[in-house]
Parts: structure tokens; C-alpha cells; sequence
């Protein structure tokens, strides 16, 4: 640890003296805090307005669900073993930190630390006081007692060049660390703990778990006899929960496994006259006792809102500021638009009652409040039940305007986890396009992403075993795949795995439901490479942000986090391309649109019902076709750009429901270009006029490889149902062979 044990002793015990002073100041305050919890229950010592913030998050979890010195307080409880499954995934980043392993030594860890970002590691700063403290340091992950023995884990460098910063006075310290482990481990797969800005996640009286490596011995887990004591304005938090020497940097959970706080020291029992004591009542003597002597009455942590708070307060740039710029975006409260938007379901109305649902409440006095969800197929252990009753009179007030604040889309930071486009979905193999001849020059390579991979800071690792440089570089994500073009700065091609059966659509929250359009770019790939916002989707008032990859055919998988991270995946800037409102939009408002439809989305939604109708299950390929003929250069304020006038799409689907059936497969190419030219791009109208749905938009798969450079496999080719119709069939499109 550190190079000046004199130092971090002194940090010790200023830690120390620092949080004693604090737990005397409180103590008329807290006593009466714990007399209400004895009485009435957890969240009675706590403000009217604390209790409001910490049910308007406890109400979006319930929607949400259902789509210094570390010392033992009394006895020892913590165990090795998690004791739960939301506990054994809390402590996946969490490390002990060690000196460096060098051959033939065993290291012996002296804190602890957690993963906060992808690339920055949080502990105390009295664990690393100074920068040059944390060199030849490594955070050691997975170290752990398992049925056979102890586990060794994986060891991760520490890299204060890249990054240091402490705050004495809350005493935290971020600092940088490496994205590979020192036998070649990906730092990715270890995830991270979100530092939520938002206060109101617990209450006095409520659990405080820990995870932490007391002694620098394997990961242990309190969660007993561990209640929140205090919650105080200077940024600290007070409890009961044991820790013991080693647990420095230690996160602290709220019962959810929410992130609440960073320990960092404990607190002493004292005489009056201000002297430490030791359990067996004498005084304690800091020159000659040691500190395992000390009766603890408490522990102290600094709380993760003082954290951020101080974050956003500084000043940096070049490297560290984009390292604390990629932490601030994980702070946000994922609750907070469902603590706004969600409506909840109501308690049955008492006859002669009256209707408060369009009151707001303002809580005085100590107060107790019973919250239970009203979902009958919500487990109980969901909400929390407090039995309370107002001590005073409640007052009601008229709601003011309602707040539209949108939820956030729910990226996965984890870009290794991703699988992309399964060839095998359908029982047989359907390879995805591939591109050869003078075309391979204009796509994102394996070459490429290695370039960019030695000389960006932040880029997600891709699996390259077996691929040379010159082979294009399919980026997987949730349920599909794209290779970039460079130089048109859009996908080539993408590769979808599209299941509307029942199960795996469970998940029934409406669009609006997962977050507005915040498109993101891939960090896999050079922003260069990247057509966003400004480049022309913003200065071009009539042009969508187009999906290739649609958000509806990507988002399935099991209720929650599988879904939202299959939904998010959809938003990135290399599945988007310029489509007019009303080509892309089925059906667009506005009176001058005169009831027309847009063709790519009126196919797309008609689309989707027959994939459900027809067992559920479906391949797509899709992309812009990308050529001099089908798009057009214009510069929109920020250098020339081209834009697409045409899309194909082909569509794959098996026969019958055979384990290797017999594959079917309908190429279509869509034009915009005479949108464009009626109705411009610079006011927001229009729309295409569909005489034979869809019949003239079908091509043979040859003519979308001659046009966008694909190819295909010849069991896909042999697959093709087109054929030129003799007469039109108004009104009439099927996925099945044309009769």
C-alpha cells in the first residue's frame, strides 16, 4: 500500500477523531431517532422530505420489478458466502487491494476498492494519500473462499498516471486501473458500481450491507445486525454494520444492493472526558494498545451523493477529464423518470372517502407511512411495509402542471457480453452478407479497429481470434450484427435475429416505456466513421433518425435488463441512416400528409405481424444501398455528406416449424428519393402513395447484391421467392411463394 505507513497512520486517526466528533454532535438528535424506530419502525426518525425521496424511488423500484478504520461492532457476523444472487453480482467489481505480484511472493492485500467506471477503481484516500502511494498497486478481483479452497482471482494494475484524485476531506480516492489483468483477463468483465447521484435511497433503521476484504483476507459479506443509524448534512453516514481492519473503501448497500456509501473508518466508545475506551472499559492508549482493543460503538461512511457532488465540481482536461466524463454519465438515478412517469396502482377507493388522486401531500411531524403494492402477482418482499400513521393532520394541496421528464434509454456498458447475429437461429445455417472486390476497401476492417484500439483511450474489446486484418469487422450486438461502411460513414449490412413468439415477448412496456431517442455512438468505431446528430439529422429538419436494425424486431428476451439492453442497442449512431419523416414514418401527422402512408414503416409494422402469424421467428437483412447512383452528396454546415435515396431489405423465414426446415426468403428495395423531391428536407411533410402493397417494392436477391455489393450463400439464393408477377394483385402481400 502505502509508501509512508507514518502517513496513512496519521490519516487513520485524523479519520477517526474527525468521525467522533461528528457521532458527539449528533447524539441529542439520533438518540430521539432511534427512541421513534423502536416504536414505530424504520423511516420514523427520518424528515418528511427524506421519506418522500425514498418512497417516490421505492414506488419506481416496484414498477421497475415488475417490468479509516474498520471495526467489529459486538459480535462478527459477516460470512464468505453471498446470500443472494443480487449480493453475489454487487460483488463482482469489488477488489482487495495489493502490492503487485512478483514471482515467488505472496501478496497480502490492505484494503479495499470497487470498480466505479470501466476504467477508474474507487477506495478511501487514507488508503492512497498521494498518487505515488497507489503505484505497484493492483486490485486483485474474485478473490474468494469456494467449496475447494480459496480462490486466487485476477490481478489488475493500478495506473495513478492516468488518473488520481483524492478528496481528504471526505476521504475517497478514484484512480485509474488497467483493462487487462496481468494474465490477460478483460477488466469488462467484472462490471461496475453505479455512483447514483440521488439521495433518498434508505432510511434510518434500514439495513446497510457491505462487501468487503477485512484483514486482506478472501471477500466477506455483512449483512446482520447492520442497521442505518444517522444520516448527516456534512456527507457522512452512520451504522452499525461490522467491519474489521482491511475493509477500508469497503462499498456500502442499502438492502436493494444499491449503492449508498463508501466506509472508511469507525467510531469509538469514550469516557466523558473525551478518552477512548477498550472493551474491557479501561482507557485506550494509542502508543502502546492495539487498535483491535478499541470498543466500537459504530462505522462511518461518506456518502455516494457528497461523492458525486464533489466530482462535478472539478476541473480537469485531456485524459482524466474524459475518465471522469465516462463516470458522471453512470451517475444519474435510473428511478428518476419512473418515479415521475409511472402511474401506480391506485388503493381501492373507501365508499365516502374522498378522492385524492389529484392532490399532492406535504408530511409534517413525525410520520409513519404503510407502503404495499397493490399488484396481486407482486411478491410481497417487493415493498417494504412500514406501519405508519400521521401524528399530525395531513394537508392536502392541488397538483401543480405535471413534469414531462423522459426516461433515459438503459445502455449495457458491457460491449464484450454482446453475442450479435446468431447464424444457427433458425435450425440451419444462414450466414450473414459478405462483401469482396473493390467494395472491401470502403468497409471498417479487423485492421482498422486494431489501429484504433492502440491509439483511442476507451474502446470496448471485440473478438478478433481467427480474423486477418483485411476481413471485415462485424460489431455484435444484442440480437445483431453490422459491418461499417467508412467512407459512406453507415452500415454495409446488418444481420438481425427477429422472435416475436409469446415467450420471449413478455416484457410489455410500451416504447415510450424503455426512454426517449438518445442516440449513443459505438466506441468500437472512430466518431469519424459515424454519421450523428450534427452532420445532418439536426440541421435537416425532415430527416428521421432511421433504425436499419428496427427497435421493435431487436427487443425481446426475458422482462428487464435483457430487454432494455436489447432495446438501447438499436439507438447506436452505426444502425442509423438519414430517412425522410415519410418514408420512415407509417403514418405521420399532419393534415398536408392527406392520410398516406410512409413506406418503410408501414412495411416494417406489416411486416411484423406476418413474422408473428407465421411461427414467430425470422432472419433480416437490411441496409442503405450505398453507391454513387443511390445517394446524394450535400453539405449541411458541417462538410459535404451523402445520404441515401434507397434501402433493401431480405427477409428469411423458415417453411414450417421442422428442427432444419426448409428456408424461404423475399428481397424488396424502397426508394425515397421522391419524397425528398416533393417535399424537401428542410419543413416536415409527406409521404409515399402505395397502390400494390408492396408488390412493386419486391426485387430478386440478385439485383440487391448487384446493388449494394453483398453476397449471399447459395442455399440463400436457392431461397429467393421472387418471380415476376403476370398481372398486379392490388392490396395483397404474403410472406409465402407467389402463386
Amino acid at each position: 500500500m502505502s509508501k509512508t505507513p507514518d502517513a496513512v497512520a496519521t490519516a487513520r486517526r485524523s479519520n477517526m477523531a474527525k468521525a467522533l466528533e461528528r457521532w458527539n454532535r449528533q447524539a441529542v438528535a439520533r438518540s430521539e431517532s432511534l427512541s421513534r424506530i423502536r416504536e414505530l419502525g424504520p423511516g420514523a426518525g427520518d424528515s418528511p422530505q427524506q421519506l418522500a425521496k425514498w418512497i417516490a424511488r421505492e414506488n419506481a423500484r416496484s414498477v421497475l420489478v415488475r417490468a479509516g478504520l474498520e471495526r467489529r461492532i459486538g459480535t462478527w457476523d459477516p460470512t464468505f458466502y453471498a446470500p443472494s444472487e443480487a449480493a453475489r453480482q454487487a460483488a463482482r467489481p469489488v477488489a482487495r487491494l495489493v502490492n503487485a505480484p512478483q514471482p515467488g511472493t505472496v501478496v497480502e492485500g490492505f484494503a479495499t476498492g470497487f470498480l466505479v467506471s470501466p476504467n477508474l477503481l474507487l477506495t478511501n484516500q487514507h488508503v492512497f494519500p498521494r498518487d505515488v502511494d497507489a503505484v505497484d498497486c493492483a486490485a486483485n478481483f474474485l478473490y474468494e473462499r469456494l467449496e475447494r479452497g480459496i480462490n486466487e482471482g485476477s490481478y489488475f494494475n493500478l495506473l495513478p498516471d492516468q488518473f488520481y484524485f483524492a478528496d481528504e476531506a471526505l476521504d475517497f480516492c478514484l484512480v485509474a486501473i488497467s483493462p487487462q489483468g496481468t494474465r490477460g483477463e478483460a477488466l469488462a468483465d467484472y462490471g461496475c458500481i453505479r455512483l447514483i447521484e440521488a439521495t433518498g435511497k434508505t432510511l434510518r433503521g434500514r439495513p446497510m450491507n457491505i462487501i468487503q476484504h477485512p484483514e486482506g483476507g478472501p471477500r466477506q459479506y455483512a449483512t446482520t445486525h447492520n442497521r442505518l443509524l444517522d444520516i448527516l448534512d456534512q456527507g457522512f453516514l452512520h451504522y452499525e454494520t461490522d467491519t474489521a481492519e482491511g475493509a477500508s473503501g469497503s462499498p456500502v448497500f442499502s438492502d436493494n444492493w444499491e449503492l449508498i456509501a463508501l466506509h472508511h473508518c469507525g467510531i469509538p466508545r469514550t469516557d466523558e472526558a473525551g478518552n477512548i475506551l477498550k472493551t474491557d472499559h479501561s482507557i485506550w492508549n494509542p502508543e502502546g494498545d492495539e487498535e483491535s482493543t478499541v470498543d466500537w460503538v459504530a462505522n462511518e461512511g461518506t456518502r455516494v451523493s457528497s461523492i458525486v457532488s464533489a466530482l462535478k465540481a472539478l476541473q480537469l482536461s485531456g485524459k482524466p477529464a474524459e475518465l471522469l466524463a465516462q463516470l458522471m454519465e453512470l451517475t444519474p438515478d435510473p428511478l428518476a423518470a419512473l418515479s415521475v412517469n409511472e402511474t401506480l396502482p391506485a388503493a381501492p377507493h373507501r365508499p365516502g372517502a374522498p378522492d385524492m388522486s389529484q392532490n399532492i401531500f406535504h408530511i409534517s411531524g413525525p410520520t409513519t407511512i404503510n407502503i404495499v403494492s397493490h399488484a396481486a402477482d407482486s411478491p410481497a418482499s417487493v415493498m417494504p411495509i412500514l406501519n405508519l400513521a400521521p401524528a399530525e393532520p395531513v394537508s392536502a394541496a392541488p397538483a401543480p402542471a405535471a413534469v414531462a421528464l423522459e426516461r433515459t434509454l438503459t445502455f449495457d456498458l458491457d460491449y464484450a457480453a454482446r453475442k450479435g447475429y446468431d447464424p444457427d437461429f433458425l435450425g440451419v445455417p444462414v450466414p450473414p452478407p459478405a462483401i469482396e472486390g473493390m467494395r472491401l476497401a470502403q468497409l471498417y476492417r479487423v485492421g482498422d479497429y486494431r489501429e484504433h484500439l492502440a491509439s483511442a483511450r476507451n474502446v470496448p474489446p471485440v473478438p478478433l481470434a481467427g480474423l486477418d486484418d483485411e476481413a471485415p469487422l462485424a460489431l455484435p450486438y444484442h440480437h445483431y450484427s453490422l459491418v461499417m461502411n467508412k467512407d459512406y460513414r453507415m452500415p454495409m449490412w446488418t444481420a438481425c435475429n427477429v422472435d416475436y413468439r409469446p415467450e420471449v415477448r413478455g416484457d410489455t412496456r410500451a416504447r415510450k416505456k424503455y426512454g426517449g431517442e438518445s442516440w449513443r455512438l459505438d466506441r468500437r468505431v472512430p466518431s469519424r466513421y459515424q454519421l450523428t446528430n450534427g452532420d445532418i439529422y439536426g440541421p435537416a429538419g425532415n430527416f428521421d433518425r432511421g433504425h436499419i436494425v428496427r427497435r421493435e424486431d431487436s427487443c425481446w428476451g426475458q422482462p428487464g435488463l435483457d430487454t432494455e439492453y436489447a432495446n438501447a442497442d438499436t439507438y447506436h449512431w452505426t444502425n442509423c441512416t438519414p430517412q425522410h419523416e415519410l418514408f420512415n414514418q407509417e403514418s405521420p401527422d399532419g393534415a398536408e400528409y392527406r392520410n398516406r402512408k410512409g413506406v418503410w414503416g408501414y412495411f416494417e409494422n406489416e411486416l411484423a405481424e406476418q413474422i408473428e402469424t407465421g411461427g414467430g421467428q425470422a432472419i433480416i437483412f437490411a441496409g442503405p444501398v450505398l453507391d454513387q447512383t443511390s445517394c446524394v452528396e450535400q453539405d449541411f454546415g458541417k462538410g459535404p455528406v451523402r445520404y441515401p435515396t434507397r434501402f433493401w431489405k431480405i427477409v428469411i423465414v423458415p417453411k414450417d416449424e421442422s428442427r432444419t426446415p426448409e428456408l424461404l426468403a423475399y428481397g424488396y428495395l424502397f426508394d425515397q428519393s421522391e419524397v425528398i423531391k416533393e417535399f424537401g428536407l428542410n419543413v416536415k411533410e409527406a409521404a409515399l402513395d402505395l397502390a400494390n402493397a408492396f408488390q412493386k417494392q419486391k426485387v430478386p436477391l440478385t439485383a440487391i447484391c448487384l446493388l449494394t455489393g453483398i453476397s449471399l450463400t447459395p442455399s440463400i439464393m436457392a431461397a429467393d421467392q421472387y418471380k415476376q408477377p403476370d398481372r398486379p394483385v392490388p392490396g395483397v402481400w404474403r410472406l409465402k411463394p407467389d402463386r
